[in-house]
């Protein structure tokens, strides 16, 4: 493999998904009984491939071409719309989506593996498929029969593409600030009227018509999120019939020269700049921010995939090209003349860095499956006891999942670049470009800060403490259980004591609030997210190195091995091997990396609050 191409590291994405996790049993249900291991093996496999093979080939291309506008539309790269068109025609893109609707109702955790792939391949291309479905789903879930027959199948195929429209220039991540308007003109119809912006994927020549849903405050309704409602606004109107009607008066402003992400038109939209803009509602009145939390909260969790895609991209990319490029002698022969010239992965410095990307990139696996698979859980959950502990972890783990995968992803490719030295600069390897791409993730769909004030302010004392106590407990179970384990006992001590400091932490928030009031709680709120989404990426991290020990026992056992003193016999083993590494990955990760979270805290444990009195 040449490092000049992107690819995955399947072992992984097999031993987590199907060792770890499980997931053929989510074919014990009825929703998913088609979907046994043998399938679901298939599916992988063969989403994968046409990840790398058809979607990656596009990547740079797409860059460097990127988007333009022409005759008030924008075009997107000629190389999008051939594999644009195969994704849906192929279900690769809707996946998720009911069969209803054409699609293969895939469990979610199946959905996420394809689409990290997807996402590493050419995360410009991918935008479009998660908008679409959000905003199809939306119009599923809280849509009039009427919006349901006119747009959600055509959307699922592809043939309408979709868009979220929060941001307005005054009101960002404060979107209780947007001044859009919507009169009514006859029952659940309104004019719309105003401008939208950073709206991604927010216009293209990839379907008939793209579909807006846009946040608008009906006339007469109070300030703030309350008075937002919700509204289906196509740039082209579309008849009874499904036929396409006129022109909504939706103006493509301009799209924004950006960074990354090329091949995704970010757009600035005008609404109504001739009083000729209709709006349909969905859902009531007033009802827009938590209709469109269905729609931010699945985007949180997938903008945190793009840490773990792009990540994931860069230390395969890295670790093929420090296998390949040979650059100075082994450091333990420096003094000999006559020494060989080696690769470069045989350096310390390198392979430090190699181990720092590879248990981070496991890490954000491990967060991102655990839980969506528990999305999966939730809708196969045979009691409401069940399902609420399924649904307690999605929501404290989503906004972990957001923040801490997107920071932690965008660190492991800059540290790829820095594998490859001068050539991850240059634009003839992919480093540069997946570092670009990936800058976008800790900001958009709420900022790293925004999750931090969403964990600590709204999820951490959702029914009175319970999300934090059941993760805590889970937590405390797993170390019960494995403290004395023969090879991993120390490393479990390890991790009893950060889960300590998160608890004394946590609880210590309560004497802030007394003494700083809640702008000292929100000061350290980050390192608090940082931290706590590093312990809880580490407890799952542990949980996979003791089923990996229990596989290698087994292995050992099986080929009349008593140690693995002898390194010939891994070499020989790949199952071995991966096992072997997995531990040792593991080990680094607790050891190591979350000390450097625990680090982030170091303000907040000092009670500096040098930050809230300065003058700047």
């Amino acid at each position: 493999m040449s490092s000049t191409e992107l690819t995955l590291d399947q072992r992984d994405i097999r031993f987590a998904a199907q060792e770890w996790l499980k997931i053929g049993q989510l074919s014990e249900s009825e929703k998913f009984a088609e979907f046994d291991q043998d399938t679901l093996d298939l599916m992988v496999q063969e989403g994968i491939r046409f990840a790398i093979d058809v979607v990656s080939p596009t990547r740079s291309e797409s860059d460097r071409e990127g988007c333009r506008i022409e005759d008030g539309r924008v075009k997107v790269p000629k190389c999008l719309h051939e594999p644009y068109q195969q994704s849906y025609e192929l279900g690769w893109a809707s996946m998720g989506v009911s069969q209803e609707y054409g699609g293969m109702g895939a469990p979610a955790t199946l959905v996420l593996i394809v689409n990290e792939a997807m996402n590493g391949a050419n995360l410009g291309l991918s935008m479009f498929f998660g908008l679409t479905t959000g905003a199809a789903d939306l119009i599923d879930t809280y849509g009039s029969d009427s919006l349901k027959q006119k747009y959600v199948a055509k959307m699922y195929q592809g043939k309408f593409t979709g868009t979220m429209c929060l941001s307005e220039p005054q009101a960002g991540s404060d979107v209780g600030a947007g001044t859009t308007s919507a009169e009514s003109v006859e029952d659940g119809v309104y004019k719309i009227k105003g401008s939208k912006c950073w709206i991604s994927s927010g216009d293209s020549d990839l379907g008939e018509n793209v579909i807006h849903a846009v946040l608008a405050r009906v006339k007469g309704a109070p300030d703030g999120t309350k008075g937002l409602s919700l509204f289906v606004v196509p740039h082209t109107r579309v008849n009874d019939d499904g036929s396409l009607g006129d022109w909504n008066d939706v103006t493509v402003v301009s799209i924004e020269d950006k960074l990354g992400i090329h091949a995704s038109p970010t757009a600035v939209l005008n609404f109504g700049e001739n009083d000729d803009c209709l709006g349909w509602i969905i859902g009531e009145e007033g009802q827009g921010i938590s209709s469109m939390f269905l729609m931010m909260n699945g985007a949180r969790i997938y903008t945190g995939l793009i840490g773990l895609a792009l990540g994931g991209a860069a230390y395969e990319n890295a670790k093929t090209y420090a296998q390949e490029r040979v650059q100075g002698i082994n450091i333990s022969k420096i003094r000999d003349p006559d020494a060989p010239r080696v690769t470069i992965v045989e350096h310390p410095a390198v392979r430090l860095n190699l181990i720092n990307m590879k248990a981070k990139v496991e890490a954000m696996r491990a967060l991102l499956y655990y839980t969506v698979f528990q999305l999966d859980l939730e809708l196969i959950a045979k009691t409401d006891e069940e399902r609420q502990k399924a649904q307690n972890m999605v929501d404290l783990l989503t906004p972990m999942c957001k923040g801490w995968c997107t920071e932690v992803g965008l660190d492991v490719v800059q540290v790829g670049i820095q594998v490859l030295g001068g050539v991850g600069y240059t634009k003839d390897f992919p480093m540069e470009q997946l570092y670009r791409d990936a800058r976008i993730a800790p900001i958009y769909e709420g900022t790293t800060d925004i999750q931090a004030l969403d964990l600590v302010g709204r999820k951490m004392l959702q029914q009175g403490g319970m999300l934090f106590q059941q993760l805590m407990e889970r937590f405390s179970q797993l170390i019960g259980k494995h403290s004395e384990h023969p090879e991993l006992g120390g490393v479990f001590k390890t991790f009893e004591a950060y889960c300590e400091t998160l608890y004394e932490t946590s609880m210590g928030s309560q004497e802030v609030i007394k003494t700083r009031g809640m702008e000292g709680v929100a000061l350290y709120a980050t390192p608090f997210l940082m931290f706590f989404s590093s312990v809880t990426a580490g407890s799952l991290l542990l949980e996979q190195a003791v089923l990996a020990a229990e596989k290698l026992t087994q292995i050992k056992a099986e080929k009349g091995i008593g140690d693995l003193s002898d390194s010939s016999f891994l070499k020989e083993n790949e199952d071995a091997l991966f096992y072997a590494n997995k531990i040792k990955t593991t080990r680094y990760f607790v050891e190591v990396i979350i000390p450097q979270f625990d680090a982030l805290l170091a303000g907040g444990k000092k009670q500096n609050y040098d930050a809230l009195e300065i003058t700047f």
